[in-house]
């Protein structure tokens, strides 16, 4: 009868202490998810008047959920070679702003508008200035970009638009532009190809816990944030859908830790007539950086070459060496 006792009075320790160990594993998992979804929010520190040019505060809505976004409207006052006007959406990475990143996104602005490009930057859910929500590596970051093109092609007149983004915003931008017709070219700087895959492979980098945590964090993010679905999150297949007409232009540094260049490589085997560079200096977006001039001139050049096909009045086609 004693030793019966001591039996169950075990089992009961023995559940007590499981129960205990999953609660705290589970608690463990909500709040990595939360801190991921809830990086700090970066303020902004300059302004396109630093670098001389005229610029709109501009404040839209998230047509899908109607999250407050905010931005800049920067028009170009110089000459460029098309007859109709061309914009170009930025898309900063996760954790940072439309101003901060390892680089200066402003820099690369003006140099744009120098070109006759009108550029537009804005900062998604839960960064800058734009109203707090999670952050869903691109998923709902989708919906803001795409809320973006439509801000600048209702608002501006603008129908030809190119989206550059990086990491997070690189992500966003392949996969906004497979469904938006006004963009005609995309250009992404570092991104994944699946976030599921991603995020499993890269979990212990990005968190110091054990990769076998990723799909307990995954389905905790996914409670924490009704309707965010990781898989949705494959710029991989989005790519896949591009026309000929629509160009797409990898960058990604063989020295990036954050995200390993295989990521793009796979991107552009995917998706006929994308080009891919991979310099071979640098971090995780910080090609800009340490290449400004030829990734300027890179930048410039296929968008001149991609937007020069939609020109009503050019017929002949520019060649570049």
């Amino acid at each position: 009868m004693k030793k019966q006792l001591n039996m169950k009075s075990w089992l009961m320790n023995a559940v007590t202490t499981f129960a205990a160990l999953l609660v705290l594993l589970t608690a463990a998992l909500m709040f990595v998810g939360y801190k991921a979804t809830n990086p700090a929010i970066r303020l902004l520190e300059s302004n396109p008047s630093h670098y001389d040019l005229e610029y709109e505060e501009v404040q839209f809505s998230n047509k899908f959920d109607h999250i407050s976004l905010s931005g800049w409207w920067i028009p170009s006052e110089h000459n460029s070679i098309f007859n109709t006007d061309k914009a170009v959406i930025f898309a900063h990475g996760y954790g940072y702003n439309r101003t901060e990143m390892p680089f200066s996104p402003l820099q690369l602005a003006s140099r744009l508008s120098e070109e006759g490009y009108h550029v537009f930057m804005f900062d998604f859910r839960n960064s800058g200035m734009s109203e707090q929500a999670p952050t869903t590596f691109g998923g709902n970051e989708k919906t803001d970009l795409l809320s973006a093109i439509d801000y600048v092609s209702e608002t501006h007149d603008v129908d030809d638009i190119a989206l550059m983004g990086w990491s997070m915003g690189a992500v966003t931008s392949i996969m906004a532009g497979a469904e938006s017709e006004e963009v005609k070219a995309v250009i992404a700087d570092s991104p994944f190809a699946n976030l599921s895959e991603y995020a499993a492979d890269s979990f212990q980098y990005w968190t110091g816990l054990p990769k076998s945590f990723a799909t307990g964090t995954t389905r905790a993010i996914g409670v924490m944030v009704p309707g965010f679905n990781p898989t949705d999150v494959t710029p991989l297949y989005a790519a896949q859908s591009y026309p000929d007409d629509k160009g797409l232009f990898l960058i990604h540094s063989m020295h990036d830790g954050a995200i390993p260049y295989s990521e793009s490589e796979a991107i552009h085997n995917s998706a006929a007539g994308s080009e891919l560079w991979l310099p071979e200096k640098g971090g995780h977006i910080r090609s800009y950086f340490h290449f400004e001039s030829e990734y300027e001139e890179r930048v410039l050049q296929f968008l001149d070459r991609h937007f020069i096909r939609h020109e009503p009045f050019i017929s002949d086609p520019v060649h570049y060496s």
